[in-house]
C-alpha cells in the first residue's frame, strides 16, 4: 500500500505542464475562442471599419517553465477602441489617412473629385482634428469578450484534463 502511494506522489511530482500537448491544445483552443469572441464584439460594435482591427488579431503562445503563456497579438490602436480617447487628443494623422483610404463609402466620394490625394489627405485631416476636439466614446471588444470567453473556464478546461490524465488516487 504504501508503495503505491510513493508511485501516485512521483507520477503527480512528474508532472510537467509545458511538456504536455493536451494543455497546449486547451490553451490554444480557449485563445481561439477568445479571439472569435473579440472579432464578432468588434463587428457587433460596428468597430471594425476597415477589417484591420479584428484580421490583426492573433495569439502567440510561449511555453515557459511551469506552463504556458498566452499573448493576443492586434493593432496598437485596440486601446483607443476599447477604452476611447479623451478630447483633446488626436490620433495620428496616418492612421486616419489609411483608414479614409481603405473606407469603401468614403472613397465613391472622393473617387469622383479631380484631386483624390488632396480629397483624401482633407478628409483624414477634418476626421482627426474631429476626434481631437470631441474624443470618441469606449467600444470595449476585449473585456466584454472576457466576460463570455472567462479564465475560470480555462482553469476548469485544464484542471479537468490534468484530474483525467493524472487519474484519481
Amino acid at each position: 500500500m504504501a508503495d503505491s502511494l510513493e508511485n501516485i506522489g512521483k507520477e503527480y511530482s512528474d508532472f510537467n505542464p509545458s511538456s504536455d500537448d493536451g494543455i497546449l491544445r486547451i490553451v490554444q483552443n480557449w485563445g481561439n475562442e477568445l479571439i472569435a469572441q473579440m472579432q464578432n464584439r468588434l463587428r457587433i460594435n460596428k468597430t471594425n471599419a476597415t477589417s484591420s482591427l479584428s484580421s490583426s488579431i492573433s495569439p502567440k503562445i510561449t511555453s515557459k517553465p511551469g506552463g504556458y503563456r498566452l499573448t493576443t497579438m492586434m493593432q496598437d490602436y485596440w486601446y483607443y477602441v476599447e477604452n476611447g480617447r479623451k478630447r483633446g487628443e488626436k490620433p495620428p494623422y496616418e492612421n486616419i489617412y489609411k483608414w479614409v483610404q481603405n473606407k469603401k463609402e468614403m472613397q465613391m466620394k472622393i473617387s469622383q473629385s479631380p484631386d483624390r490625394i488632396a480629397a483624401t489627405k482633407s478628409l483624414a485631416f477634418a476626421i482627426r482634428n474631429v476626434i481631437g476636439k470631441r474624443g470618441t466614446k469606449p467600444q470595449p471588444f476585449i473585456s466584454n469578450s472576457l466576460k463570455q470567453v472567462t479564465t475560470e473556464t480555462l482553469g476548469q478546461r485544464i484542471a479537468q484534463y490534468i484530474a483525467d490524465t493524472l487519474g484519481s488516487p
